[in-house]
Order: structure tokens, then C-alpha cells, then sequence
């Protein structure tokens, strides 16, 4: 679903705790987000999100995030939180696999 990582059937993203619930964000595909009132419903929307994207696109994604861009990317998220004066706890980098399973 969203960062192609392992296998074509496998998407990292990012789950990050706000003041009011979670969001969810998925490197490979930019700007598909999601939220969630907590971190188990962040989880299942962005996987909603990924998958709406994925059918949505008729050509195959040939999408690969880098350990690099990954790292950047939360850099990101965690300056953003500093910033905000959030905790710089809370957030969470999952792997979700084809039907939205957790893959460990």
C-alpha cells in the first residue's frame, strides 16, 4: 500500500500523534494522509487512502522510498512537532501489506 518496500505488496507510513487523535501519511504516494481519532483508526484510514489511490491508478506505481527519503521525512515531522511544541513522541513507522495487514 503506500512505500513500496520488500515486496510490490508492502507500504510504509507514517503515524503521527496530534493534540486531537492521529494522522497518517504515506511517503511513496504524496499527499495521500488520513487521520483517525486514535492510532488503530489512523492505521485503517490511511490503508482506505492507499488503497483508493492504488485503484485509482490504472498504470503500475513504480514508487521506492528510500531509506534516505524516509529518514527526511520524519526529520520533517519531528522539526514540524518541535516547532508546534508537541512531544516528540507519538509517532509510529508501520509496515501495512496487501488487505491492510501489519506486516512485523
Amino acid at each position: 500500500m503506500a512505500e513500496r518496500s520488500k515486496s510490490p505488496n508492502r507500504f510504509t507510513v507514517i503515524l503521527e500523534q496530534e493534540e486531537m487523535g492521529f494522522s497518517g501519511y504515506c511517503p511513496a504516494l504524496p499527499g495521500c494522509v488520513s487521520q483517525g481519532d486514535d492510532r488503530e483508526s489512523a492505521l485503517e484510514n490511511i490503508v482506505e487512502a492507499i488503497e483508493l489511490v492504488l485503484d485509482v491508478n490504472s498504470e503500475p506505481l513504480h514508487t521506492v522510498v528510500s531509506a534516505a527519503s524516509l529518514a527526511n521525512e520524519i526529520q520533517e515531522i519531528m522539526d514540524g512537532r518541535k516547532e508546534d511544541g508537541l512531544p516528540l513522541t507519538g509517532i509510529s513507522i508501520v509496515e501495512v501489506g496487501h488487505g491492510g495487514q501489519v506486516c512485523r
